[in-house]
């Protein structure tokens, strides 16, 4: 696996606007441009950020793709991919956005 080259993706996706666009209306065509694998490209079409920081990718970038581009985008999603979340634990944003 390319942690740098799943880097450059997310980071894109982070900074184009226009990236994140083509990715919303198309994110399988979006990441043909990138040298991916099956299983990397598996990981950011299905928004598994706990595979993508299993394989060594930025925890800020994983967390930013999530909350710019995935169908949840809360938080508490987002972490209970990551691990179990009980439903009285406090989950803090570390953007203002949402």
């Amino acid at each position: 696996m390319s942690r740098h080259v799943l880097e450059r993706a997310l980071h894109q996706l982070s900074v184009d606007r226009s990236a994140k666009q083509r990715f919303r209306e198309d994110p399988a065509k979006f990441l043909e441009r990138f040298a991916l694998s099956d299983a990397e490209r598996a990981m950011l079409l299905n928004f598994d950020v706990r595979g993508l920081q299993d394989a060594g990718v930025n925890p800020m970038l994983t967390m930013g793709f999530w909350q710019e581009l995935s169908p949840e985008r809360g938080m508490r999603g987002y972490m209970q991919r990551l691990r179990p979340v009980q439903d009285s634990e406090q989950v803090h944003f570390a953007s203002l956005k949402q």
